[in-house]
């Protein structure tokens, strides 16, 4: 006959709690058809007077509503399980990198800038501005029209001087005639020398008062032609600080003119590449602000100090820029071209994976997943050209 052991609190089987099989099977199909008839809940056998009777009850409801707990339990989890779909699996794409042969190149980034200085246009007089025509952000060709004052008191300047040009004219030329009448007598000894000399004196003074007129009419021409202000660039006006009606001063600036082309990229190269470049190398140049476009340029400037922050050298990259694609302030990334060649490992680009902490790649190796942070020599390519 098989047994059971049953055990207390701590695990233990009890000593005195051993029980055939049979009779505990007996035991539990006396109590289920007890509980099928109903004989359990008989008042009689509630009033019993035992103790452990009157708790017998309680013990068998608790059973059936932890019974039915589980029940409820069980069909949720049914119910879960069926209606419950697992995760969506990703596909994932293994490649092998290549290795290629390339040019060694160094990436930089800087700022665009005018290689010029901005051409700060201003009057040469002063006056009330009757028109001031071009804006901020448009762009002027030299000659072209900017401003202009009132020209009437220049005007009246100009006939002035004219007025007297012509009298100093008529002096001169009746001195002139004088002095050709006198020095023939002079010549033939019918004039003394000292009466020659007065009449000499006279033609030289009335000479000297026509060139100074005409100079004071030239002069008078050219505050009139001040009165009109033109650019004296190609270019893009940058500041404009004059409005019509406004009296304008000599010498203070109302427009600003910037060229752009070309334009500089003035990028900062470390001391660790500064070998590889040089003047006249050709640089690939790309602006994040002008998608879809590369853009060609040449190294003018190489700074021979370092910045004493940074450890880098200034170094002036022109750009021709015929569009006007780049503006000044543009960041701009470069890849100055090397004349040596390296062998390096090519990636996807897709397979980089660029966060806060860097650019980091995922290999796949001996049968395990790894992420290996990465140095990448390309900023403008495709490609992603690891060095380390």
């Amino acid at each position: 006959m098989k047994t059971k052991h049953t055990k207390n609190r701590n695990g233990v089987p009890a000593e005195n709690d051993v029980r055939p099989v049979a009779d505990i099977d007996a035991h539990a199909g006396d109590t289920a058809g007890r509980i099928a008839s109903g004989g359990l809940m008989d008042s009689s056998y509630q009033t019993s007077g035992s103790s452990g009777s009157k708790k017998r009850p309680v013990r068998l409801l608790a059973g059936m509503a932890l019974f039915g707990f589980s029940l409820m339990f069980l069909s949720s989890c049914f119910y879960h399980n069926e209606t419950d779909e697992g995760p969506t699996p990703v596909s994932i794409v293994v490649e092998a990198p290549c290795r290629i042969q390339d040019v060694q190149s160094v990436p930089v980034s800087g700022s665009v800038a005018s290689p010029y200085a901005p051409s700060n246009v201003a009057f040469l007089v002063s006056g009330m501005v009757l028109q001031a025509l071009p804006r901020e952000g448009e762009y002027v060709k030299k000659g072209q029209l900017l401003a202009s004052i009132d020209p009437t008191d220049y005007q009246l300047a100009l006939n002035a001087s004219a007025a007297k040009v012509e009298q100093a004219r008529v002096a001169f030329l009746r001195a002139k005639d004088e002095y050709g009448r006198m020095k023939f007598l002079y010549e033939s000894e019918s004039l003394a020398a000292n009466d020659f000399q007065k009449f000499k004196a006279a033609f030289d003074g009335t000479r000297h008062q026509l060139e100074e007129a005409i100079a004071g009419e030239r002069l008078s021409r050219k505050h009139l032609s001040d009165t009109i202000l033109n650019a004296p660039i190609d270019g893009f006006i940058t500041r404009r600080s004059i409005e019509p009606g406004e009296m304008a001063s000599p010498g203070r600036p109302v427009f600003e003119i910037a060229c752009v082309d070309p334009v500089e990229i003035n990028v900062g190269v470390p001391e660790t590449d500064i070998h590889l470049v040089r003047i006249g190398q050709k640089v690939s140049l790309t602006a994040p602000a002008v998608p879809n476009h590369l853009f060609e340029g040449t190294v003018r400037i190489i700074n021979v100090s370092a910045d004493p922050g940074t450890r880098t050298y200034m170094t002036r990259i022109t750009v021709p820029n015929p569009k006007h694609v780049l503006r000044i302030g543009m960041v701009a990334e470069a890849k100055i071209v090397g004349d040596r060649k390296i062998s390096m490992m090519t990636l996807p680009g897709e397979a980089i994976v660029r966060d806060d902490q860097g650019a980091t790649m995922v290999l796949l190796a001996l049968g395990f997943v790894w992420q290996k942070s990465k140095k990448s020599d390309s900023s403008v390519d495709p490609r992603t050209f690891c060095r380390s």
